[in-house]
């Protein structure tokens, strides 16, 4: 950075040095200017002009600038771009004879502590989270919090595989910003620079690299005792968890670092972060994320294929969400994520759901309140962080009008969940009271524009309001004396900012000016003067507009306070509205789409009548088309796997997740898409359906689909739901078939989980006469003359035969194609026969012979034992010749 020569650049340049990794705002007049490199990066992202600044050396300073007032809408795209933003405002007015007005960042803004509601997804939260790391075998701590709600918690990942469950975790989370101690192999992967290299982009977040101190167990625990006001952590369940209290503390540093300023305000600005919550992965069903991917539960698994219309509602969240609310949309994405393990908790949730899914005017009188709520929440957050405007204390005021009305309708409610929520709703009448008193109704935007608190709330605002307001009164009363007196008819009282009052007259009529008029400016063709009178008027008026906009600040903050103060309470009233949205959402479902409401057993049966896919069938009413039901039957017995055989786009994909999406709604706390679901409780749910390569990490398609496979073997227990789909067609049609034959006998005899088990390879259809519990089903199609029908329905027993031919005829292939591919069909179903003989009489552990190639070929084993005993080295040309003839005979 060049050496500036001005006073307001050499300003700059002393700000910046504090703030070397944000681009800085720097405020002058009505803009927010960009200077040197941040302006260079600032027009490159927000495609603004970029301009220079001359200086006296005549070197040229890149510059750009956006307005003030709309600021926010430039700050919003910086920061889903990654950026960091330092916001620097004049501290005073300018005014005669300040030639360089004091300036001071009043607040930083990273991806991960944005909370401005124009920056924010209403249904999503802002995750701010820190990863920690000990020496040697330690375990890795991580923490997260959505700043603008006031949600902390924290966990630790040990043993082995610490590595990939907390990436999987933090893939789940989808944090905006990951805090991390500067040092190497910790994500160390590639990134995007983002100014001097502090901060850079990795799949999981924005990484922002820390002092390692900032990571000590000493420090984060003073911080987090401090913070939450206790003398220990054992009450929130970190007292032994010390890289958890690391990662915890490196937020609360972080955050006391870049918090805004809450204009004098005494409210501690993170006080709405007043406790954390320390869990386990498996406290819920555990999704991994490619589970959460291949279920397409946040969104579709091909999104630019989806049309465009539809891509919100092709993901289970999208298909099912019909709540009214941010923070009832937040609930419902992490009840998704996060599916319940306790029954009671389930059972209290379906009881809600069915008392409202059955009185249909109380469900439509919830709705319509929740729908004038806004986000409390976040509200809330932002007026202990002290940045909440007029307009949300006014959206405050008018959510917590409808918290009384939504009491009233849970009064009467059976169902013990609402009887709950009832208890929680607090009216919080005395906040609703200040508000009503001190916010006017239609309040400006900033807290510095006028009218933002109501009259009659304060006597002397009153007051001096009056005297402001009856001004035009006054000086046309005073206009009108001064015509009489000068004989002037033309002569005008006139306010501008620099000048103040004035009275205007013309060059004509100078000569009947009286001689206590005072000259104050002179134009072409008029003089501009002043009286004693309008003087002192004018420094009355002055003086009562600066007093008004003094009082009505302070005013705003005390009531802003007021609110902050009020923060757990609001955050307590907020969670009720959210879960009450929530399960009105479920009820919804339940009358509109024939959800029927699910039932839990404790010895393993799982049994669906009925069952439909809640996405794929919303989409298909829209289209005005119809969904083609199926059961499911599995248990741990008779009944744990179920292989799975038809065609293509025959629907086996579909009814693989159909199966996980009615044990997961079920969890959730919903009713689901069937006639009749009897379920066992499910601890985790494994899905291996599709594969693509990961060619960052060096993996193949194959590659990443074994990893998958493995991971489910491995993991899996007999309360697992374990979805599988074509294992072994990435290599080549033997070892795939031997690697599909191999993952289903380990199945059913060492993770005995529940298993749906899609597959083209036919010769596994025989593992159900050879493997207790292992059974065949089949999706079925109608042939006709001139086509193949796919009627969508399963139904027991194996598929007789493949149609992949008949889909290729269909998509349009020569007829030359489609008759050769018959022919080569032929002689390959010849050959699968052998080779089905052939694994059907090996048992599961192998011979330990390494004779394994006998598996895999038509050609008979005393074939293979002769051509082994040749000695080709001195083989003469005659014996070969015999020994191919004696071979020949015996294959014959």
């Amino acid at each position: 950075m060049i050496e500036a020569s001005t006073p307001l650049m050499r300003q700059y340049q002393a700000i910046k040095k504090r703030y070397p990794h944000a681009l800085l705002l720097f405020r002058v007049g009505d803009f927010y200017e960009l200077f040197y490199e941040d302006a260079i990066v600032a027009s490159r992202e927000l495609q603004i002009t970029l301009t220079s600044r001359s200086r006296d050396r005549g070197e040229a300073i890149p510059m750009c600038g956006v307005p003030f007032h709309a600021a926010e809408n430039y700050i919003a795209r910086l920061l889903r771009a990654g950026y960091k933003i330092a916001v620097c405002d004049q501290m005073e007015q300018p005014g005669p004879g300040k030639h360089l007005v004091r300036r001071e960042v009043v607040r930083v803004i990273t991806p991960g502590t944005a909370t401005d509601l124009n920056v924010l997804e209403p249904k999503e939260n802002n995750f701010l989270a820190a990863v920690a790391r000990g020496s040697g075998g330690a375990p890795i701590g991580m923490a997260y919090l959505d700043l603008s709600t006031g949600e902390f918690c924290a966990t630790e990942f040990a043993d082995g595989g610490a590595e990939e469950r907390l990436r999987d975790e933090l893939q789940l989370l989808h944090p905006r910003e990951i805090l991390l101690p500067r040092q190497p192999g910790l994500f160390a992967q590639p990134g995007t620079a983002r100014l001097d290299g502090a901060t850079s982009s990795s799949p999981e977040g924005v990484e922002t690299r820390l002092e390692e101190w900032i990571f000590r167990v000493a420090y984060g625990q003073r911080l987090l005792t401090e913070q939450f006001g206790v003398a220990g952590l054992e009450g929130f369940g970190l007292a032994t968890h010390s890289q958890a209290i690391c990662a915890a503390g490196a937020l609360i540093h972080y955050l006391r670092e870049t918090s805004a300023k809450a204009d004098g305000e005494s409210a501690p600005a993170l006080a709405h972060l007043d406790t954390i919550r320390y869990y386990e992965q498996q406290d819920s069903l555990v999704l991994d994320p490619i589970t959460v991917r291949n279920l397409e539960l946040l969104s579709p698994l091909h999104a630019e294929e989806t049309p465009r219309g539809s891509q919100a509602e092709a993901s289970l969240f999208g298909a099912i969400d019909q709540t009214v609310t941010g923070m009832g949309a937040r609930m419902l994405r992490a009840w998704i994520l996060r599916p319940e393990l306790a029954r009671a908790e389930i059972d209290a949730r379906l009881d809600a759901v069915s008392e409202v899914k059955s009185q249909t005017m109380l469900r439509e009188e919830i709705r319509q309140n929740l729908r004038g709520i806004q986000d409390l929440e976040r509200l809330a957050s932002r007026a202990t962080l002290g940045v909440a405007t007029p307009r949300d204390m006014l959206a405050l005021r008018q959510s917590l009008a409808r918290i009384p009305l939504l009491r009233r309708y849970l009064a009467n409610c059976a169902a013990s969940r609402l009887a709950r929520l009832h208890g929680e709703l607090d009216e919080l009448a005395d906040l609703q009271q200040r508000l009503d008193q001190s916010i006017a109704d239609d309040p400006p935007a900033l807290a510095s524009d006028p009218g933002v608190i109501r009259r009659g709330f304060n006597a002397e605002l009153d007051s001096l309001r009056d005297l402001s307001q009856s001004s035009r009164q006054v000086i046309a009363a005073m206009e009108d004396r001064e015509r009489k007196r000068s004989g002037i008819g033309s002569l005008k009282i006139r306010y501008n900012q620099v000048f103040g009052f004035y009275l205007e007259i013309s060059k004509a009529n100078l000569h009947l000016v009286p001689t206590d008029f005072e000259r104050k400016q002179t134009l072409v063709n008029a003089e501009r003067f002043t009286t004693p009178e309008l003087k002192e008027y004018e420094s009355k008026v002055l003086a009562a507009d600066e007093r008004i906009s003094e009082i009505e600040r302070r005013l705003f903050a005390e009531v802003r306070f007021y609110v902050a103060q009020q923060s757990p309470r609001l955050r307590r009233t907020a969670a009720a509205v959210a879960q009450l949205d929530a399960l009105a959402a479920f009820a919804v479902l339940a009358a509109t789409r024939n959800y029927a409401r699910p039932e839990f057993t404790d010895g393993g049966e799982l049994l669906i009548l009925g069952g439909r896919h809640p996405v794929i069938e919303h989409l298909l009413e829209q289209q005005g088309e119809r969904f083609v039901p199926n059961g499911l039957y599995l248990n741990g017995n008779s009944h744990q796997i179920l292989l799975i055989t038809g065609p293509n786009m025959g629907g086996k994909s579909t009814y693989l997740r159909q199966a996980a999406l009615i044990v997961l709604l079920a969890q959730v706390g919903s009713f689901v898409p069937a006639q009749q679901a009897r379920l066992p409780i499910t601890d985790r749910i494994f899905t291996r359906i599709g594969a693509g390569d990961n060619l960052a990490r060096g993996r193949s398609t194959f590659l990443v689909e074994m990893s998958e496979v493995a991971a489910i073997l491995n993991l899996a227990t007999p309360h697992s739901l374990v979805l599988l789909d074509e294992v072994g067609r990435g290599t080549a049609t033997f070892d795939g078939l031997s690697i599909a034959w191999a993952v289903v006998e380990y199945l059913q005899s060492h993770t005995r989980a529940r298993t749906l088990f899609a597959t083209h390879y036919h010769e596994l259809t025989e593992l159900a006469d050879l493997l207790s519990g292992v059974k065949n089903i089949h999706v079925s199609v109608e042939e006709t003359p001139n086509e193949i029908v796919f009627l969508r329905r399963v139904e027991e027993g194996s598929a007789n035969k493949s149609y992949g031919i008949e889909v290729a005829r269909m998509a349009g292939l020569p007829p030359d194609v489609i008759a050769r591919a018959r022919e080569i069909l032929r002689r390959h179903e010849q050959s699968e026969r052998q080779l089905s003989e052939k694994l059907a009489s090996t048992p599961p552990s192998g011979n330990g012979t390494g004779e394994q190639h006998a598996l895999f070929t038509p050609i008979d084993r005393e074939v293979l034992e002769a051509l082994r005993a040749a000695d080709l080295d001195h083989l003469r040309p005659i014996d070969a010749l015999n020994l191919l003839a004696e071979l020949k005979k015996q294959i014959s």
